[in-house]
């Protein structure tokens, strides 16, 4: 969940309006803090759910564990079949694995690094460290991480999958809600990518260019 938290929390305050890139309804809809803020919620939510029923499961004697269960176990639901996964053990792999990656970007790149497209005062190409590898590195972070979380949260043995709140409406909405959320800010995300290229060639010239030859995959070394 550390990795959750790392790749999709701004890292530093947002440029100023002479700075931002020329608004549209992308910049508008990737710039709005409340589709993060439920992702965050959902995921940190479903997983302190998951450690409360695994702890009061196997420590029955500890103070609050039969309330613990009776509490997020809901009919139909079977706490003995929450168990950790193979398939959530990887799915946490990457999700810190990709918040890794982002805090790297966040550390190449420093005060550049925000939420929203911009051209800084003081701004130069960082070609070194994760942008040595792929040109858009911080992208590839939050594609492994998001896919985790879903892998996380989604696979048999999850809190979310064997408690029983699947059968509830509100959380089929949450879970709705937090996927078309995640997948639109990713999918706005990926459609950025040609124009940060286009920004940044504009901006640096032949420094773009060269680095672009240097490093000529967007996203996943040797594929994309």
């Amino acid at each position: 969940m550390v990795g959750l938290q790392t790749a999709i929390t701004p890292p530093h305050a947002p440029p100023t309006k002479e700075e931002k890139a020329k608004s549209t309804k992308l910049e508008f809809l990737l710039k709005q803090r409340s589709g993060p803020l439920l992702v965050k919620g959902f995921c940190w939510g479903a997983a302190l759910a998951e450690a409360g029923v695994l702890v009061a499961q196997y420590s029955p004697s500890l103070p609050g564990s039969e309330f613990l269960l009776s509490t997020l176990i809901l009919p139909g639901g079977a706490a003995e079949q929450i168990i950790p996964s193979p398939q959530f053990f990887f799915g946490a792999f990457m999700t810190a694995f990709g918040g890794l990656i982002r805090y790297k970007c966040y550390k190449a790149l420093g005060s550049l690094f925000t939420f929203e497209m911009s051209i800084r005062r003081d701004h130069v190409l960082v070609i070194t460290g994760p942008y040595s590898v792929v040109r858009h590195p911080a992208y590839a972070g939050i594609l492994l991480a998001f896919g985790g979380l879903l892998l996380m949260h989604g696979s048999e043995g999850s809190w979310v999958r064997e408690s029983g709140v699947l059968e509830t409406v509100a959380m089929r909405v949450m879970v709705v809600l937090t996927i078309v959320l995640g997948g639109t800010i990713i999918t706005g995300l990926l459609s950025r990518m040609s124009k940060e290229d286009e920004a940044l060639h504009q901006f640096a010239g032949k420094e773009w260019e060269d680095w672009a030859r240097r490093v000529p995959y967007k996203l996943i070394p040797w594929i994309y």
